[in-house]
């Protein structure tokens, strides 16, 4: 006996077309291109066409983004440091633009015997061989906490600025890290 069965035509669309890393990528409405992807994702199970459109706006969209860099004016200026050792003090001159359109001006900062002293009997203390943390330095000379010191801009730059000078001495090599290394000696020279 032969039976017949009616099979209803069911017409399925591959999903070749579509790129399926760009379906494993998480998506989120905080960008465009995250949008995409949450729409893709939906629609490619209800309308595999508008998923296939929405994917062609999407590789637009990053071929735009890619392309469409540039590269900004340099607006600050900055130079070396040039440091004027005098009996009791050292000047740290550096010149720097404010503004884009400004001419350079010299800014001077003076750092004192005493400053600067103060600073190496520190690093003597705590050099043990080891890199010392620059927030280890400053509470010991400033005895406050790193936080206040940080935060007290013209304690913080006057430290850095001994800092640069002594590794314009070749005392130390200070990375701007916030880690200094002693070089070659075990105690540093007072100024």
């Amino acid at each position: 006996m032969i039976t017949e069965k009616s099979v209803r035509q069911i017409e399925t669309i591959e999903s070749n077309g579509l790129d399926k890393e760009l379906i494993k990528k998480r998506g989120n409405s905080k960008t465009f291109n995250g949008w995409l992807i949450q729409r893709i994702k939906e629609s490619r199970k209800q309308n595999f066409e508008t998923a296939m459109f929405l994917q062609e706006l999407y590789n637009k969209y990053m071929e735009f983004e890619k392309t469409e860099k540039f590269q900004a004016e340099q607006w600050r200026g900055k130079s070396g440091v040039q440091f004027i050792i005098e009996p009791h003090r050292v000047i740290a001159e550096r010149y720097r633009k404010s503004d884009r359109y400004q001419k350079p001006k010299k800014i001077t900062s003076e750092l004192l015997k005493q400053e600067i002293n103060r600073v190496i009997w520190a690093i003597n203390d705590l050099n043990i061989g080891k890199i010392i943390e620059t927030r280890e330095i400053a509470e010991k000379v400033y005895n406050k906490s790193w936080k206040q010191v940080f935060s007290t801009r013209k304690e913080h730059i006057k430290l850095v600025e001994i800092l640069n000078y002594l590794e314009y001495r070749k005392d130390i090599h200070y990375s701007r890290s916030g880690k200094i290394k002693v070089l070659g000696q075990t105690k540093l020279n007072d100024f």
